[in-house]
């Protein structure tokens, strides 16, 4: 490490955290001074840089450029080469949930908690379509859910919290947000990713981005599960309005998704019972089996019940009909929002750990991004 502020690495942080040149000076009039020897930044200027561009102090005095790079696999390539270079925000995500997989894994060991062995399950088998259909099968007998489980709840939010809770049930660790641990101020962008998968037997890790419509969260969530049963960890932006043959594997996990949550025998019936027009027959479906409008069109494309003009004809009109979803800061119910930041089976071991003495309070609540009084106050609440 060097002795002085490198300019690049500055600078590159900046970028990096889509912060300009002006925005800089702003908070730091004398910032292009610094490297040029007229004036020294104070220790506290220098922390303040570093938390603004999210990197550490060291990085900043480093004569290399840091290695923020992606990770783990990117699922969102084409033709191996990552789409962008992560976003603080992503790549902080990613790190936090490593550090807790880590931390389960050490403690479900000294548990000696069994493997969950549906991760990997279908590794040794192609990405084919006869195995979209066997995967999809495989899930809905693993999680015991008959074919036509998602119409029984009258919203979107209901279906995926008991789709979720389902496969927390399995072992399998389920996270939902939308900001960097509990920071609003750093929101994730759904146009990154829409999820990634951390695959592992003892504790695979499932991350959903909280900031997605509820119907897309459904689908990045079997998607993800997809991913799992080949036992591949990775970043996804799974797509269920579009489709994309650029990835096989995306394109392979999309399926098993859709077959999943939108079954052809359900179709056939919702079909040939609605005698409205095809635009309603596919809003009713897709209302009653809680997933997006497109996801449903497909399928029927692909059961030939529309030839390809016409699905396109239902695209358009759909389109048409959305507004900008408008995100906001709503309070809401904190202690339902931090268990979804939590999930259920980190929450659970991390309360049960703590009730043992195999973490301390105070690393216990580091992990969980809270103090000691919230944690405590926190468990008080929902144990």
């Amino acid at each position: 490490m060097q002795n002085q502020l490198n300019k690049e690495v500055c600078l590159w942080a900046a970028k990096r955290s889509n912060i300009n040149k002006d925005e800089i000076v702003k908070k730091f009039p004398k910032f292009d001074q610094w490297f040029e020897g007229t004036h020294s930044p104070t220790i506290n200027q220098m922390k303040r840089f570093a938390a603004l561009t999210h990197v550490s102090l060291s990085d900043l005095f480093s004569d290399q450029m840091p290695d923020f790079n992606l990770q783990i696999a990117d699922f969102r390539t084409v033709d191996d080469v990552s789409t962008v270079e992560p976003s603080p925000e992503l790549y902080d995500t990613i790190s936090l949930m490593k550090r807790r997989q880590e931390w389960m894994k050490d403690y479900f060991s000294h548990e000696k908690y069994e493997d969950v062995n549906f991760v990997g399950s279908f590794a040794a088998l192609e990405m084919d379509k006869e195995n979209i259909s066997s995967l999809s099968s495989k899930l809905h007998s693993l999680l015991k859910l008959e074919n036509d489980w998602a119409t029984k709840f009258k919203t979107v939010d209901e279906a995926f919290k008991f789709l979720k809770d389902k496969i927390e049930s399995l072992g399998i660790a389920v996270i939902v947000n939308g900001v960097v641990k509990d920071n609003t101020s750093r929101p994730l962008n759904v146009s990154e990713f829409r999820g990634f998968v951390l695959a592992d037997k003892k504790a695979p890790l499932i991350f959903i981005n909280g900031r997605d419509a509820k119907t897309a969260q459904i689908f990045t969530l079997v998607h993800e599960l997809a991913h799992l049963a080949y036992a591949q960890t990775g970043v996804s932006n799974p797509n269920d309005e579009e489709e994309s043959d650029s990835n096989s594997i995306e394109k392979f996990c999309n399926g098993v998704a859709a077959e999943f949550l939108v079954p052809a025998d359900l179709i056939l019936k919702y079909w040939n019972e609605s005698n409205t027009n095809i635009y309603n027959k596919t809003k009713i479906i897709a209302q009653h089996l809680k997933v997006n409008f497109i996801v449903v069109a497909r399928r029927i494309l692909d059961l030939d019940l529309v030839n390809r003009e016409s699905f396109f004809e239902l695209y358009k009109k759909y389109k048409s009909t959305l507004s900008p979803i408008k995100k906001t800061n709503s309070g809401g119910n904190y202690y339902r929002t931090k268990q979804y930041r939590l999930g259920n089976v980190f929450s659970d071991a991390i309360w049960s750990a703590v009730n043992s003495g195999f973490i301390s309070y105070r690393d216990a609540a580091d992990l969980t991004c809270m103090n000691i009084n919230s944690f405590n106050k926190f468990f008080e609440k929902v144990s």
